[in-house]
C-alpha cells in the first residue's frame, strides 16, 4: 500500500473526527509512523521533543481508533488503514503533503466568539487588504491595531477577521489568540502569555523544558524567530491593560511595570518577519512604529447596520423608533445589546415605551463599562472631561479655545500636548479636522457630565456660552 494513500486516508479520518486541519507536526508524525520510524527518529527529523511526539501520536491514534472501530497504535496503523481500504473500497490518488493539509490554519483555541454579527464590511475589507496585500505599501505592515471605545466591537471584529481569513485560505500555518484582560483588571503574567504563544505557534516543537531557563529577551527572540520561519497570525486582545493609567503625559505609553510586554510588542512590530499581529485596545498604542503598524479607529455601526442588529432582538417597534434608538447610541453595538435587554425586561419589548421613559442613556451596566475607562484618567484629564461635557456641537462647538476657557490655570502647551492628547488616545475625545472641533460619544458625554456637581456644571455652562459668543 502506498504510504501517501495511507497518509491521506488517515488525515481524512482524523479531520472528520475533529473538524480541524492537522498541523505540519501531526502530519509528520503520521508519515513517520507509516514509514516505520521510531519516535526518536521522528523527533530528530522534525526538531521536536520525543515525549511530545509520543503524546501527539497517542491522540492521533485515539481519533483513528474511534473512526475505524479498532484499537490503533503505531505498530498496527498501516495494516489497519490497508484493511479499511479493502473493505470500504476507497481509492485515493497519491498527493503531496501540501495538498494533504487542509488549506487553512486551525482556529485558535482561545478565540473570542462572534455573536449577532452585522455590517463592518468596509472595515473587514480594509483589514484583509492590510494583512494579505502588505506589499502595496513602501513599508511592509507587520501589525494592525484595532482601537476604539469600550464595547465598540474591536474583539468581535478581530474574531470575525480571523475566521474569514481561515475560510478564505489565508497563507498562515498557525494562529494564536491571547487576551491580556483578567478579572483583576491587570494583564496576565508575561511568561504565561508568551509561553502559550510559543507552544501554539511552534506546533509543539517548543516545550516547557526548552524555555525553562529563558528570560523574556530570549523568549521574545524565540517567538520572533518562529514568526520568521513560517507565516503565523497572532491576536493580542485588550492590550490597554499594559498601558499607563493615571498619567496624562504617559497616555498610550507602556507602563513601567510591564517592560516585558513593551519589549515583546515593539519586537513584533519592528522586526521584519512573514507573520501578522493584530492588537485590540481601548487606547492608542503610541510607542509602536507607525510605518510598520496600521491603526484602525473603530466607530459605531452605521444606521442601517445598527437597525439590522436591533431587528435581531425581537423587539416591538416601528422603523422610526428603531432609527431613533440606533441614533441615540450612535450605533454602539454593546450599548444596543444591553439596552435591548432592559427593553425586554422592563418594557415588554416595546421600544417606544423605553424611549419615552428613559431620557438618559447610561443604564447601570453601560455606566459600569464607561467607568472602566474613566477610572484610568489622571485628575487633570478627569477635570477637563467633566467641564467640556457641557458643550453640544449643535449649539456651540468644542474647539481648542473652548477647552482652554474651561482650564484657565493650565498652560496652552500642557493642555494640548498632554491633557487633550491623552483624552484622544483614550478614545474619549475625537477631533473633527474638517470642522476644527472636538466631540465626544454620547455615552462618554453623559458620564462626563455626572463628574460635575451642580454648581460646577453651571459654571462650565456659563463659560461655554461666553466663549461661543465672544
Amino acid at each position: 500500500m502506498d504510504i501517501e494513500v495511507a497518509l491521506k486516508l488517515a488525515i481524512e479520518l482524523i479531520v472528520t473526527q475533529t473538524g480541524r486541519p492537522l498541523n505540519d507536526l501531526a502530519i509528520a508524525i503520521l508519515r513517520g509512523a507509516l514509514q516505520g520510524k521510531t519516535f526518536c527518529e521522528i523527533a530528530e527529523l522534525y526538531c521536536c521533543d520525543e515525549s511530545h511526539a509520543k503524546r501527539v501520536s497517542s491522540n492521533l491514534c485515539k481519533y483513528l481508533s474511534t473512526a475505524l472501530g479498532v484499537e490503533i497504535g503505531k505498530k498496527n496503523l498501516r495494516s489497519a488503514l490497508e484493511q479499511h481500504l479493502r473493505f470500504e473500497g476507497h481509492t485515493f490518488e497519491p498527493i503531496s503533503v501540501q495538498d494533504q493539509v487542509a488549506k487553512s490554519f486551525a482556529l485558535p483555541e482561545k478565540i473570542a466568539p462572534v455573536r449577532n454579527w452585522v455590517g463592518r464590511t468596509q472595515e473587514l475589507q480594509t483589514l484583509k487588504s492590510q494583512i494579505l496585500n502588505p506589499n502595496t505599501r513602501a513599508i511592509t505592515i507587520t501589525a494592525v491595531c484595532l482601537v476604539g471605545l469600550a464595547g465598540i466591537g474591536k474583539t468581535t471584529l478581530a474574531s470575525k477577521l480571523v475566521r474569514e481569513l481561515q475560510v478564505n485560505n489565508a497563507p498562515f500555518v498557525a494562529a494564536a489568540w491571547e487576551s491580556l484582560r483578567s478579572i483583576t483588571g491587570k494583564p496576565p503574567r508575561f511568561d504565561s502569555i508568551i509561553d502559550s504563544l510559543l507552544f501554539s505557534l511552534s506546533c509543539g516543537s517548543i516545550s516547557a523544558t526548552d524555555i525553562i531557563l529563558d528570560d523574556y529577551f530570549q523568549k521574545t527572540a524565540r517567538l520572533v524567530q518562529q514568526l520568521k520561519n513560517q507565516p503565523c497570525l497572532i491576536v493580542l486582545d485588550n492590550v490597554e491593560t499594559v498601558l499607563t493609567a493615571k498619567l496624562a503625559h504617559k497616555a498610550g505609553y507602556f507602563a513601567c511595570e510591564y517592560a516585558e510586554y513593551a519589549w515583546l510588542f515593539q519586537q513584533l512590530a519592528e522586526i521584519e518577519h512573514q507573520s501578522k499581529v493584530i492588537f485590540t485596545s481601548r487606547e492608542t498604542l503610541a510607542q509602536l512604529p507607525r510605518g510598520q503598524t496600521h491603526t484602525l479607529q473603530l466607530g459605531g455601526l452605521n444606521l442601517e447596520d445598527a437597525i439590522a442588529l436591533l431587528q435581531s432582538f425581537a423587539l416591538t417597534t416601528t422603523p422610526e423608533e428603531f432609527a431613533t434608538l440606533a441614533q441615540r447610541y450612535e450605533g454602539h453595538p454593546k450599548a444596543l445589546e444591553l439596552v435591548t435587554a432592559v427593553i425586554h425586561e422592563d418594557f415588554q419589548g416595546e421600544v417606544g415605551r423605553f424611549l419615552q421613559d428613559r431620557k438618559w442613556l447610561l443604564i447601570r451596566d453601560l455606566e459600569s463599562l464607561i467607568d472602566e475607562v474613566i477610572n484610568r484618567l489622571s485628575q487633570e484629564e478627569y477635570a477637563c472631561l467633566g467641564q467640556v461635557s457641557v458643550y453640544q456641537t449643535s449649539e456651540y462647538p468644542l474647539t481648542s479655545s473652548a477647552i482652554a476657557s474651561q482650564m484657565p490655570d493650565v498652560s496652552k502647551r500642557h493642555l494640548k500636548e498632554n491633557i487633550i492628547l491623552a483624552l484622544k488616545r483614550r478614545q474619549l475625545l475625537d477631533y473633527d479636522s474638517q470642522g476644527d472641533f472636538y466631540q465626544m460619544h454620547p455615552l462618554v458625554q453623559e458620564k462626563a457630565s455626572y463628574l460635575l456637581d451642580i454648581e460646577s456644571y453651571r459654571t462650565a455652562h456659563r463659560k461655554a456660552i461666553t466663549t461661543s459668543f465672544s
